[in-house]
Formats: C-alpha cells, structure tokens, sequence
C-alpha cells in the first residue's frame, strides 16, 4: 500500500510538472538590434576592442541569451563584419546596464552554453579571449 501511494505521488507530481510545462511560454529570442547605449543590452563586435559591425540584443524584455548563435543572424552596423554570421565571428563585446552594474553575461566556446567562456561584467566591455571568433553561445547572469 505504502509502495502504490508513493508512486501515485510521483505520477502525479510529473503530471504537474508536465502540465506546468506545456503552459509556460516558450522562451522568444530578442531581436537582433545593435544599438548598445542608453539600454540594457549585450553587444558582440566583430572586430576586437569594440570595434567593426556589431550584433546587439535587447535585455530588457528578459532575454537570456542564446543557446546557439546560429540562431542570432548577422552583423548588422556598417563596417568590418557587416553581413557575416555572429556565431564564430565575434571578437569582443560590451554588456550595458546603466545604473546597476550587477551581473555579467557569459560567452561560451561551445554551444548550449559549454566549455571555455569569457565573462563581461554588467557596465563593462572586454576583448573575448577564450572564445575569440569561437563564440557558440551567450547566458546572461543578473
């Protein structure tokens, strides 16, 4: 009897799980908009030192990031890089939060946020080292 009770709680528990699943909304990508002041917003460069087109996204809206940035489109701004795909391709890059620089956003070498990664500090910007033009995927951290 004990057994038969402790697995209709766990049936019913993933019954719940399941359904609380199904109804949560599906995690939208933010749009690819490359306009990195006065926002909350992730910006990847293409060349390094800020520098060259950029790809930028909205935080705002709660925007995670990307599991893989094959996903993310293209350099946008005109210059070096315009065109091209960010995954792979991007060689710096600048997380602005004006007014709370708490938290950081996580480039990652390998996709579904794996392997070496560089870290950008909220308020900061940084030349990508680890994942230099191997930048796969992104989470933001706070």
């Amino acid at each position: 009897m004990k057994t038969r009770r402790i697995l209709t709680t766990l049936l019913l528990a993933g019954t719940v799980a399941t359904a609380t699943l199904a109804v949560s909304p599906a995690a939208q990508a933010a749009p690819n908009n490359p306009n990195c002041l006065g926002a909350r917003a992730f910006c990847l460069w293409y060349n390094a030192n800020q520098i060259g087109s950029v790809a930028g996204w909205d935080l705002s809206t709660g925007f995670k990031g990307f599991d893989n940035l094959a996903n993310a489109g293209a350099f946008l701004t005109p210059g070096p890089g315009q065109g091209t795909a960010v995954k792979n391709n991007a060689a710096s890059a600048t997380y602005q939060y004006p007014g709370h620089c708490v938290g950081n956003v996580q480039v990652f070498y390998n996709e579904n946020w794996s392997g070496p990664s560089d870290l950008i500090v909220a308020c900061g910007n940084g030349n990508l080292v680890r994942t230099k033009n191997e930048d796969a995927s992104f989470l933001v951290n706070g």
